[in-house]
């Protein structure tokens, strides 16, 4: 089926820059002072997945035990009583399955629910929730993909880094300046790396990307853009794991292009890179070499790479990241379920 273009892609990604910093100025970043101690489950779905492992690679970093799972996960894991909290993302908050397993978890465990959402309702409070949105601007994009629903919530764990980082008990206005200007930078470079990525995706039915632990948001957001908006066939591979076999996969489909992604070039990621360079015309590193931070801010730069990316891989092949063409009666009977999970 054909794909058209609209104007709604670029208007959200031109707003993209302005909304991220409307929203940091104001958002209830202080909330999270309570995270998190003991074992933690950490659930999304969708474009709220990268999420999840974001936070997950956060609380890791402070010695917190944490397991990224789908909200259906929830009823089939036979040790739910050994986590102390659990954190939902849900730019919504009624996702199905989340408010279903928040009810739950809160119902019979002693344990902390957190629900990270955009929406101002005292109905979620139940939940302590932690809202990233507000009245002034909170307006939804209108988009099949997940933008600022996935990088604000990013962005507040983002800010709640710094925070431990100066050892403050509240980030002043001077140091949020100093974040959404180092926001403005990333913003920066991630399109200048697009714009000068010289790729035509046109033909393109098949991406694979090269991926690790520290880099499980930037590969999850590549992969998901793709996937929802139907744009190309996509294979997330393991870097390891790709050296014991799953190498054959771009034999089989020489032109297919690999996306690299890494914040570090470690041994293996120098043996890689050159062994399928020497072998295939089509493998692309991105990467963060060129910043001097810590793995938050190189994350979230390698995640806004990854949304430029998207864009440019969809204008190639002229099809819309906003509102793609799609099977109506697939997709609004799946998305709009509520029943059992």
């Amino acid at each position: 089926m054909k794909h058209t273009h609209t104007e709604t892609t670029e208007i959200n990604f031109s707003n993209l820059e302005k909304r991220l910093l409307q929203i940091n100025d104001e958002f209830t970043y202080i909330r999270f002072k309570d995270f998190i101690e003991k074992p933690t489950l950490i659930v999304g779905t969708g474009g709220s997945k990268a999420v999840t492992y974001y936070i997950k690679m956060y609380l890791e970093s402070k010695g917190v035990l944490c397991e990224v799972i789908e909200p259906r996960d929830y009823f089939y894991k036979e040790n739910i009583k050994q986590f102390d909290s659990l954190i939902a993302i849900s730019n919504s908050g009624k996702t199905n399955g989340i408010m279903e397993i928040l009810k739950h978890f809160n119902n019979n465990y002693s344990g902390k629910c957190y629900l990270i959402n955009s929406e101002l309702d005292e109905k979620l409070n139940t939940f302590n929730n932690i809202n990233w949105g507000n009245n002034k601007y909170n307006n939804h994009e209108k988009s099949f993909i997940s933008i600022i629903p996935t990088l604000a919530p990013m962005l507040m764990i983002l800010d709640l880094n710094v925070l431990n980082e100066l050892q403050k008990t509240e980030l002043s206005r001077k140091d949020l300046i100093k974040i959404n200007n180092k926001i403005k930078q990333l913003i920066e470079k991630s399109k200048e790396t697009i714009n000068n990525f010289n790729f035509n995706f046109k033909d393109t039915n098949l991406i694979q990307i090269l991926s690790g632990y520290d880099t499980m948001t930037s590969s999850s957001i590549l992969e998901s853009n793709m996937i929802e908006t139907g744009t190309s066939s996509v294979v997330v591979h393991d870097k390891g794991s790709y050296c014991h076999g799953r190498s054959n996969l771009i034999f089989q489909n020489q032109e297919s292009p690999i996306i690299y992604l890494t914040h570090k070039m470690k041994e293996l990621d120098n043996e890689i890179l050159s062994i399928l360079r020497q072998e295939y015309p089509n493998i692309f590193l991105f990467h963060t070499l060129d910043e001097d931070a810590n793995i938050f801010w190189k994350e979230y730069y390698l995640a806004l790479q990854m949304y430029f990316l998207s864009k440019k891989i969809a204008d190639d092949k002229k099809i819309d990241l906003t509102m793609p063409e799609y099977n109506s009666k697939v997709v609004q009977k799946l998305y709009k379920y509520k029943g059992e999970m």
